[in-house]
């Protein structure tokens, strides 16, 4: 009977975790999202764009294509989001901040990853990341971005409607610091971010950056396509 038991709790898990992320697969494959970023004046200032290909049954590549306020490409890289079942994983060069992508920027380095819980509840404080990001043009690399997230906290769910619909979210808070490294020399930027993360999307539809009490910039998912 403690045999049957264990093989039943194990066929049970296997088959939530493959339907959790089939679930999260489809929502995600083929999909464009298109985010606007706004200065605190509410200026735009870049356009970024992730498409979203399935590579396997749980992972999906994001390439993302940064555009400055008058469409011309300035930047672009590739990253993975993973579902284990329990968490979504998303790679952290998802996470470099607007304000670094200047000129014709590729943005690649080794993946490391912050994980989103598939059960999320308010109350919750997830796991910190790291993360060492290449920034280089026509091949030749023209700085190292280093980020650091930090005190990672779920407030409580809430809805949030952009120019893409509405969205049932969490409302997530960190601390972040950035390090942008040129000819061994960098200057640490502080900054304290909300966002308001879709478990659907597996990422966020809004997000607003602070510098102290100040808000510097906003970005919210303007279409999916």
């Amino acid at each position: 009977m403690k045999k049957l038991i264990i093989i039943l709790l194990a066929l049970w898990c296997n088959n939530s975790i493959a339907q959790n992320c089939s679930q999260f697969i489809n929502n995600t494959n083929g999909k464009t999202l298109t985010y606007i970023n706004l200065d605190a004046k509410g200026k735009q200032q870049i356009t970024a764009i992730y498409t979203t290909t399935k590579k396997d049954a749980s992972t999906v590549t994001v390439h993302a294509q940064i555009n400055d306020k008058n469409g011309k490409a300035i930047g672009n890289g590739d990253s993975e989001m993973i579902c284990t079942g329990n968490t979504i994983k998303v790679d952290m060069k998802s996470f470099v901040p607007a304000a670094n992508v200047k000129g014709n920027m590729q943005v690649s380095g080794e993946a490391k990853y912050l994980t989103y819980p598939t059960d999320m509840k308010a109350g919750q404080t997830l796991d910190d990341g790291s993360v060492t990001i290449d920034m280089s043009s026509s091949g030749a690399t023209m700085a190292n971005l280093q980020m650091d997230i930090k005190n990672r906290k779920v407030e409580q769910p809430e809805s949030i409607t952009t120019n893409a619909g509405s969205f049932d979210c969490f409302k997530l808070t960190y601390d972040a610091t950035t390090k942008v490294k040129m000819m061994g020399i960098g200057i640490p930027f502080n900054f304290h971010v909300t966002e308001w993360y879709s478990p659907k999307l597996g990422r966020f539809v809004k997000s607003e950056t602070y510098k102290g009490d100040k808000l510097m910039g906003t970005m919210s998912l303007d279409s999916i396509k």
